[in-house]
């Protein structure tokens, strides 16, 4: 019964015609009967290959694309008396189960070779290393300010916004492979003294400023120094995965820290802490 879903847009008679010819085991004359219904099927059929290839490349395609494309088909195989409206391309989408989603990440970019060999390496990397002693650090920003983009309302009251904060800080956050500890964030702001620490006289973090709160080479290697002094006190050896952004260049020399970077343009597939725990960290520190 899989199959019928594709033809949703039939009317209630036309489906149950479908499905009686999928039971009787008649696939062919399913198939013939749903053409039969579908006006311009080789012109479906061409845009259909145009679509599925080109989400294969992972281009971005949106409706009116498709309607473009389709009156080329249509001048191609000789159809005259053609329009790609509204109405056709809502019956288009729901013939083939199409839907308009927000393109999101970057792992569509990334090489699957290239993370395949990194896998493979991974096990004679690790072998030396308990799972409490295999870390892995990344930097993200946070925009602390800035509101939810939905709202409860009441139905007939237009609902409007105005800008989102733009206020950002840095944060360097590290945990190790087992989940049992999480080493020290360093957080980066734009201020040296901030209004809100007045009276505060111990901090759970590192905090560090520079004009645009961003993470430099000389932060990173004073995090480094002050993490790898903590191991030495709990007599660890441990390894810490970063990326190969130009702030981590520079690595000064480290007693009890062992460090080792991601392939290049693979974190958003390869980087542990990525993986939904920088989201989890940006969910609980903002407004909800």
């Amino acid at each position: 019964m899989g199959p019928v879903k594709v033809y949703k847009c039939l009317s209630i008679a036309d489906k149950q015609k479908v499905i009686a010819a999928v039971e009787a085991g008649e696939k062919k004359k399913m198939l013939l009967y749903v053409l039969k219904k579908c006006e311009y099927p080789d012109l479906q059929e061409c845009l259909m290959a145009f679509f599925t290839q080109s989400r294969q490349n992972n281009i971005p395609i949106s409706g009116p694309i498709l309607k473009e494309k389709s009156k080329l088909f249509a001048t191609n195989l000789g159809i005259t008396n053609f329009q790609a409206s509204e109405g056709w391309l809502e019956k288009f989408k729901k013939r083939h189960d199409l839907t308009f989603k927000k393109v999101c990440g970057e792992s569509a970019s990334v090489d699957p070779c290239i993370s395949q060999d990194w896998k493979n390496e991974l096990i004679n990397i690790l072998v030396d290393y308990d799972a409490r002693d295999i870390f892995n650090a990344d930097e993200t920003g946070l925009f602390y300010k800035c509101l939810p983009d939905r709202t409860l309302t009441f139905k007939n009251e237009k609902c409007h916004g105005g800008k989102n904060s733009k206020e950002r800080i840095t944060v360097m956050l590290a945990a190790n492979m087992d989940g049992s500890q999480k080493l020290k964030p360093l957080m980066i702001g734009k201020f040296a003294n901030p209004r809100c620490f007045k009276n505060v006289k111990s901090f759970p973090l590192m905090y560090r400023s520079n004009k645009k709160a961003w993470m430099t080479g000389v932060l990173f290697t004073e995090w480094l120094l002050c993490i790898d002094v903590d191991m030495k006190k709990a007599n660890r050896k441990i390894l810490m995965f970063v990326d190969n952004c130009t702030a981590h260049n520079n690595i000064p020399h480290l007693e009890n820290i062992k460090i080792h970077f991601l392939p290049p343009n693979t974190t958003s597939t390869l980087q542990p802490i990525d993986q939904g725990i920088i989201r989890k960290f940006k969910k609980n520190n903002r407004f909800l």
